[in-house]
């Protein structure tokens, strides 16, 4: 059954050739796909797919990403829902994966099943190797591509940041992600990044956060003694039914007093009954990147995965090298464009460093692009076949052997 796809398929393909790497940004919220050099992805969708059934036919069709709301009418979406390859940050269901690639090279052009380009992907920090090995896999077997290369995403949006002014060699990238959120210290000592004295948090995401929202909502409209929500009503009631049955008693059967009884007067309700007064809710709701507590949730907060970052450094009691990470705090990720985030984290950073000590928060220029930007300068550079390997190489030097592999970040 063929679907509509609100993402135009691009009708250049054929015209770069095959030395031309193609640039995937792999995050659990959205995936974008393009060409090594461009300034913008040339195809972006929400990385979910869906297996609904056709009303009429009841055949089962694969949608990817976002779609043309017109054409879900005619199917339905009730007994599967949106499904997501992701476990927290990490790539687990590779069968969804593989949908999602499949359609992603036909909206970037590709005719056939063999892309003939080098890849560049991006992925978590401290990938597991299992994920890696297994995404490796994928694109060598099924997609025949000439090589891979893997990079993380924040680490290409800092320095994407860098080349512009926006943050010093030395310093720390916060990623606020969809389910997860990172810190990782840049050391320009190492030429790379410390990926064992990073911290991350599973907490502090967009699923987490509209969560949240929706019960401190149903709770201060139960405290004020507001109607609750028609869901919560529903769901309420059907357990109450099934729980207390209604027993119909004839009339001829009622007491005196019960049969003169009147019936309990229900006030209407008016327009006012299904307006929600958004107060201290929407500054509240954001405080939970910084205080998971307040929800229950015992683990830090952004601020304190800053300074847990920098105790883990490798070198103990150097206050020249914390000073330069603090002066070159860089904060991304579609999280980070929060009202007011930057001005919240530069003081809880300040309350747990010393006094004096110089603290910097900056905003990535575009936080949501700029890891699909740098990633693109990154393998735009004639070095960058230098950082991906073959399929030659992933079959000779086996599995374990991606434990090791990192490229070298320092060619941007």
């Amino acid at each position: 059954m063929p679907i509509v796809s609100k993402t135009r398929r691009q009708t250049d393909y054929n015209l770069f050739p095959p030395s031309v790497p193609i640039v995937i940004d792999n995050g659990a919220s959205y995936f974008r796909i393009g060409w090594a050099g461009e300034t913008e992805p040339r195809v972006v969708f929400r990385n979910i797919v869906q297996r609904p059934r056709h009303k009429a036919t009841g055949e089962t069709v694969t949608i990817v990403g976002d779609q043309d709301p017109a054409m879900m009418k005619f199917f339905d979406c009730t007994r599967s829902g949106p499904r997501s390859a992701f476990d927290s940050n990490v790539v687990y269901q590779f069968e969804i994966m593989e949908y999602i690639l499949d359609f992603a090279f036909d909206r970037l052009g590709a005719s056939g099943s063999a892309i003939d380009h080098p890849i560049l992907i991006t992925e978590c920090v401290c990938n597991p190797v299992y994920s890696r090995s297994k995404m490796a896999e994928l694109l060598f077997e099924t997609y025949g591509v000439p090589s891979v290369a893997f990079g993380v995403d924040a680490a290409f949006s800092y320095k994407y940041n860098q080349r512009h002014g926006k943050c010093q060699k030395d310093g720390i990238v916060i990623c606020p992600g969809f389910t997860t959120t990172h810190t990782i210290p840049r050391d320009q000592v190492e030429e790379d990044d410390i990926p064992s004295f990073l911290s991350d948090t599973g907490y502090a995401s967009r699923q987490e956060l509209e969560s949240t929202v929706s019960k401190v909502t149903q709770a201060l409209r139960k405290a004020r003694g507001e109607p609750k929500d028609e869901t919560d009503e529903f769901e309420e009631n059907t357990d109450s039914n099934e729980k207390y049955p209604l027993i119909n008693v004839p009339d001829n059967m009622l007491t005196p007093e019960q049969a003169s009884g009147e019936a309990p007067r229900v006030r209407p309700l008016t327009e006012e009954d299904y307006k929600i007064v958004i107060g201290v809710e929407r500054f509240r709701c954001p405080e939970i990147l910084f205080h998971p507590n307040l929800v229950g949730i015992d683990q830090v907060g952004v601020d304190e995965m800053v300074g847990a970052s920098i105790r883990r450094l490798p070198h103990d009691d150097d206050k020249e090298l914390e000073e330069k990470l603090t002066s070159s705090i860089l904060m991304t990720g579609g999280c980070s464009l929060v009202q007011g985030m930057k001005e919240r984290l530069e003081c809880g950073i300040r309350m747990i460093r010393p006094c004096g000590s110089t603290i910097n928060v900056v905003q990535a220029k575009d936080p949501v692009l700029d890891a699909w930007r740098g990633a693109s300068a990154f393998a735009a550079d004639l070095n960058f076949l230098g950082n991906a390997f073959t399929k030659k190489d992933y079959y000779e030097k086996g599995e374990e052997w991606l434990r090791s592999y990192q490229i070298q970040y320092n060619t941007l």
